[in-house]
């Protein structure tokens, strides 16, 4: 399968100067996905990391009131 890995041997990296990027070695598929609804993803993910960086927000101050409890 495309992408995910390969077994070379010497002579195949030595022809790539020996390089060991994974890259130079497996292939990419360079079909897109035209069903795929990007914009719609892209809402999805912004509206999930607005409610992480609240979240994040609340534990943060949280560990800030616990911090200044220790009296340190």
């Amino acid at each position: 399968m495309e992408g995910l890995c390969k077994v070379v041997n010497q002579s195949e990296i030595a022809a790539k100067d020996w390089s060991l990027s994974p890259g130079r070695y497996v292939g990419v598929s360079t079909i897109a996905e035209n069903d795929f609804d990007y914009e719609a993803r892209l809402k999805e993910i912004h509206i999930e990391l607005e409610s992480l960086n609240e979240e994040a927000a609340s534990f943060a101050k949280i560990i800030s009131e616990n911090f200044n409890e220790l009296a340190i």
